[in-house]
């Protein structure tokens, strides 16, 4: 196996841990939102799209002003788009460019 396709890989998995992890952040942030909002206001944890991601970030943002989960979930998000430029680069993909 070459060494281009172990970094690919490490690089790959990498990027899916990240992103894991950053769903694992996001589903706490949205479990703390819960805690705080009356029961008929609460936010469902099933799907998952833009306009429900922004709620909860401006929700958690308002309950927890000094909240560190979101600045978190952000950054291990924008690791997972960037190890797989990392990956590709690591497999000769952008070598012909």
């Amino acid at each position: 196996m070459h060494f281009q396709t172990i970094a690919g890989i490490v690089f790959g998995t990498i990027c899916v841990s990240c992103f894991l992890v950053s769903t694992h952040f996001f589903y706490q942030e949205l479990g703390e939102v819960n805690r705080k909002l009356p029961d008929n206001q609460q936010i469902s944890y099933l799907w998952w799209y833009a306009e429900k991601y922004s709620k909860v970030r401006d929700e958690y943002k308002r309950l927890y002003p000094d909240g560190k989960l979101h600045r978190l979930q952000f950054w291990f998000q924008i690791a997972g788009f960037v190890f797989p430029v990392l990956a590709a680069a690591a497999d000769g993909f952008f070598k012909n460019w």
